[in-house]
C-alpha cells in the first residue's frame, strides 16, 4: 500500500528545493571536468526525448553564447536519421532516467565511434560511464522539474569550462534568482485563477524561449491532463515575427478563442 499524500505535494516539495539542489550542483565541479571531453569539438549536437529534448533545446542556445557551434535533435531523428556525422563532433545527451530506447540507442551508437560525449542524467540512472554527469535523485512526481532545471545547469557549468560566455560570473546566481521565481509562486497562483485554459492554450515563445514555450505546454498537459480523443489541448509553438501582431502563431492562436502564455527571455 503506497504512502498517502496531498495531490501536488510531491511536485510542489520539488519546485520549493529546486534552489537548495543548484547550490549542491554549483559545488560539484563534475560537469567542468567531463567538459574536457568536448574541448576540441568543433560542432556538438544535443539530443533527448520529450523534456529532455527541450532541455537540449535551451541547451543549444547556452552553448552558441559560449561561441560553440550546437544542435539540439531529438533522440528519436539522431538514432533513426542521423545527420552525417564528423570526427570533431560532440554529443552531449539529456536523460533523466536514463532508460529511454532512442537516447539510449543514440548514445550506444555515438559512444562506438567516439569518446567525445557527455549524458547528463539523474541519480539511480544506469547509464554509466567516464562522460556521466549526474544531476539529481529521481522524481517522485512524473511532472519532472528539478531534473529539467539541473540539466540546463550542468549545460551552463559545461559551457561556461569551455568557453568565456558573458554570463559566466552570474551562473553562481542562479539558486537564488530560482529561490525568488520559487516565492512567486503565490502570485502566479493568483494569475492563475483569473485564466481560463479551455478550449486550448498556446505557449509561444522565439529563440531560447522556444524551450520555454514547448515544455510550458507539455507541463500543463501533464500536470492538469489537458488532452482530448482529438489529441492535447496545450500547445508550443515557435514565435514568428508579423506585422499584426507580435508573433504570427500568436495571432493565430487569438483566433482560437484560447488562452497564450508567451514566453520571453529579458535582456
Amino acid at each position: 500500500m503506497s504512502d498517502a499524500h496531498e495531490p501536488g505535494s510531491y511536485l510542489k516539495a520539488t519546485l520549493e528545493g529546486q534552489p537548495a539542489e543548484l547550490a549542491r550542483l554549483l559545488a560539484d565541479d563534475s560537469a567542468a571536468r567531463a567538459a574536457t571531453r568536448l574541448r576540441d569539438c568543433k560542432r556538438i549536437l544535443l539530443a533527448g526525448t520529450g523534456t529532455s529534448f527541450h532541455g537540449a533545446l535551451a541547451g543549444q542556445f547556452i552553448l552558441r553564447s559560449a561561441g560553440f557551434e550546437a544542435w539540439a535533435v531529438r533522440a528519436f531523428e539522431l538514432s533513426n536519421y542521423p545527420p552525417a556525422l564528423r570526427k570533431d563532433d560532440g554529443l552531449i545527451l539529456l536523460s533523466h532516467r536514463g532508460n529511454k530506447r532512442f537516447s539510449r540507442d543514440s548514445l550506444e551508437s555515438f559512444a562506438h565511434e567516439s569518446h567525445h560525449w557527455i549524458a547528463i542524467t539523474g541519480e539511480g540512472s544506469p547509464l554509466e560511464g567516464e562522460g556521466v554527469v549526474r544531476t539529481v535523485a529521481q522524481e517522485k512526481s512524473p511532472v519532472h522539474t528539478a531534473s529539467h532545471t539541473s540539466a540546463m545547469f550542468r549545460i551552463a557549468q559545461i559551457a561556461a569550462a569551455l568557453g568565456r560566455p558573458a554570463w559566466q560570473n552570474r551562473l553562481a546566481d542562479l539558486p537564488r534568482m530560482v529561490q525568488e521565481a520559487v516565492e512567486r509562486g503565490n502570485r502566479v497562483a493568483a494569475d492563475i485563477d483569473r485564466s481560463e485554459f479551455r478550449p486550448v492554450t498556446h505557449f509561444v515563445g522565439g529563440g531560447p524561449a522556444r524551450a520555454t514555450a514547448y515544455e510550458g505546454a507539455l507541463k500543463l498537459r501533464e500536470a492538469s491532463h489537458l488532452v482530448s480523443a482529438e489529441g492535447a489541448r496545450c500547445r508550443g509553438h515557435p514565435a514568428r515575427p508579423s506585422r499584426q501582431h507580435p508573433t504570427g502563431e500568436c495571432g493565430r492562436a487569438r483566433r482560437t478563442a484560447g488562452t497564450v502564455l508567451r514566453a520571453d527571455i529579458g535582456t
